[in-house]
């Protein structure tokens, strides 16, 4: 097995901190960004605000004078969102978007010019299957994971025939602490009867997820594979079925179903 250099963002906790510390298990070494600490960690740690465009090139730049290549770009940092479209504060959306979207596209202009010159590499840009549907209360973090669909198949077509691998990799419901730093934004009294179900619904959602652990495995992989497709969905069968079943079915019929699903009244 080849030995990689690794970067990791959102390494603190639940999906980063799984892959970084089984990278460095199996003799890779890892550079793992996030703005927190734990202590006594097993792989390299800089801290590293990613949406802070001079802190995320300035991180780079480290790991270049130190390692001379970057292999891998796990792009896993992000945010998760509730509340209603119509009651959104600016603050929050601002929030969101920074971590959701900036966040990547810093990563990414720091490493292709390195990649580009290696005429290698791997960029792994975590979205979700929620990318694929506008769900009640989670619409702006669902647009957000979708800005980074879009904007992964553009950077694929710049950056083909350069020798860099670059895909979305869309999570279905995985068991971390997402919940602990999920954005709380404004629902007004009319929505807040279906809000609170829904929200009781997407935590018990959460907690029967996939474990982090069970991802290892199709992340290896794809870190090691060549002619890699735009996207990826990863999760539990009904939440990959349901981007063919919305195809499938048609938006109408869909959207009913996922009222239904949802609790909405």
């Amino acid at each position: 097995m080849n030995k990689k250099i690794i970067v990791i963002t959102g390494s603190s906790s639940g999906i980063g901190e799984t892959l970084a510390n089984h990278f460095v298990k199996q003799g890779h070494t890892v550079y793992g960004l996030s703005r927190s600490k734990k202590e006594k960690l097993a792989f390299h740690h800089i801290a590293t605000d990613v949406t802070d465009k001079e802190n995320v090139f300035s991180s780079i730049q480290t790991i270049i004078n130190e390692a001379g290549r970057i292999d891998v770009l796990i792009n896993n940092a992000g945010v998760g969102m509730l509340g209603s479209i119509e009651d959104v504060r600016k603050e929050d959306f601002d929030k969101l978007v920074n971590v959701n979207i900036y966040g990547v596209i810093y990563l990414m202009q720091a490493v292709l010019p390195l990649m580009r010159g290696q005429k290698s590499g791997h960029i792994l840009n975590v979205s979700s299957i929620a990318s694929n549907h506008g769900l009640p209360f989670r619409g702006y973090y669902s647009a957000s994971k979708s800005a980074i669909d879009r904007i992964t198949e553009s950077v694929r077509l710049e950056n083909q025939n350069t020798g860099i691998e670059i895909t979305t990799v869309n999570f279905g419901d995985i068991k971390t602490p997402i919940a602990e730093s999920r954005i709380q934004s404004t629902v007004s009294n009319y929505y807040k009867k279906s809000y609170e179900k829904l929200v009781q619904l997407i935590d018990e959602e959460v907690d029967h997820g996939l474990e982090p652990e069970q991802l290892i495995p199709v992340i290896e992989r794809l870190i090691n594979k060549r002619n890699l497709k735009p996207h990826y969905n990863i999760g539990k069968g009904i939440q990959k079925f349901s981007v063919t079943l919305k195809r499938v079915l048609g938006q109408r019929v869909f959207e009913k179903m996922l009222a239904r699903y949802s609790k909405l009244e």
